[in-house]
């Protein structure tokens, strides 16, 4: 089973903001990034119409999935993680003291009115574990905090971890593509 993961194009947003799951609007750039999001497909001979499609339901995801699927289920599971009070909020507004006990527990501090890394990745587990059991190939466009977390519930590897590694290589646009083979899942590219 392949799961092909596509995080949404650039957005109409300033830089070191927090928007988790505020409902912002792609770039002017969204067309000229679909066409090198097109061209990916191609060069890895993805051919969506044999694909089970998902879209997280906020409108950064729902524009460019319509783009390149007529067929595709919404999924809110898929939502990026909830920041709550830190929602559209610059980084250094943000108290440090709420900061620091994020950065020291990464899975278990809960963002005031939002939610745990934990809770999300409980959330993106539900969704894998309904879409796995179709056995079919898939294509998921989402975020690049919920694509971590998925791949962190695939391979078993560490949330924190992969964040670390893999936060910059999930970039605006990009591919990445988990195998599953029975209990197995293998990470074959992140961020193409």
């Amino acid at each position: 089973m392949k799961i092909y993961f596509l995080r949404h194009t650039s957005l109409k947003v300033g830089s070191d903001i927090f928007y988790g799951q505020t409902d912002l609007d792609v770039s002017g750039s969204f067309l000229s990034e679909l066409k090198v999001v097109k061209k990916k497909f191609l060069k890895e001979k993805i051919d969506v119409g044999n694909l089970e499609v998902y879209s997280s339901p906020l409108k950064r995801c729902m524009k460019l999935t319509k783009k390149i699927s007529d067929n595709f289920r919404v999924d809110n599971r898929l939502k990026e993680l909830n920041l709550g009070d830190w929602e559209m909020k610059k980084m250094k507004t943000i108290p440090k003291e709420q900061i620091f006990k994020w950065e020291e527990n990464l899975m278990t501090y809960k963002i005031p009115n939002g939610e745990s890394n934990k809770d999300f990745l409980l959330r993106l587990k539900s969704f894998l574990k309904d879409v796995i059991k179709l056995k079919k190939d898939v294509l998921i466009v989402a975020h690049a905090g919920s694509i971590n977390g998925m791949i962190s519930n695939l391979t078993n590897e560490p949330f924190d971890k992969l964040v670390k590694n893999y936060w910059e290589k999930i970039g605006f646009g990009s591919l990445s593509l988990i195998e599953k083979n029975g209990g197995q899942s293998r990470i074959r590219f992140i961020g193409k």
